[in-house]
């Protein structure tokens, strides 16, 4: 089944490509008219169009065609998930089951004295919001105080681990990309 919104979606996709509708059309092979039309819902690509599309556009083609999928959108408080993770600190995750999400968010909470593992990734963001306590966050060889209300926003490519220097739990909102929990 073809997404209701499949022009929006071509549109969407190719704008975060920075393309434009003539670039598209020469890696997808078709007019730039047809195109046009088709991100202005007045023209429906075929199969075969659409999978030249997705092509050009780097993109799966489950992006554009698949079928409807229940998305829960909000994570309740009174119905947390929890990562199963065998260690002190308590990971909550707040992300919801979004077709075609790009980021993961957890809630940490991170007993007095405890510290999170040193993480590096070849690719992707992560933010830290500081919601209660005082950590160390060490990024590469420097080290920062952070506080309740303090915010690092950093490329993971950055060796960086945190330590609770609080006398009680700190906890920390994490967001990240790319998918690091994707929840089905």
């Amino acid at each position: 089944m073809i997404k209701r919104s499949l022009g929006g979606l071509l549109k969407a996709r190719r704008l975060e490509q920075k393309l434009t509708l003539q670039e598209l059309a020469d890696k997808a092979d078709l007019s730039a008219a047809f195109l046009s039309q088709a991100e202005r819902g007045k023209a429906t690509p075929s199969i075969v169009s659409l999978i030249n599309i997705a092509r050009a556009l780097d993109t799966d083609i489950h992006y554009f065609i698949s079928p409807p999928v229940p998305a829960e959108l909000v994570s309740k408080a009174s119905d947390p998930r929890y990562l199963n993770i065998d260690s002190p600190i308590t990971y909550r995750v707040l992300n919801a089951s979004v077709p075609n999400q790009r980021m993961s968010a957890l809630l940490m909470d991170i007993p007095p004295g405890v510290e999170l593992p040193t993480v590096h990734r070849d690719e992707g963001e992560d933010i830290f919001y500081i919601i209660k306590g005082r950590v160390e966050q060490m990024i590469d060889d420097k080290v920062f105080s952070l506080q309740a209300g303090d915010c690092v926003h950093m490329n993971t490519q950055l060796g960086h681990n945190i330590v609770n220097k609080s006398k009680g739990t700190a906890t920390i909102l994490w967001v990240g990309t790319p998918v690091l929990l994707p929840v089905e």
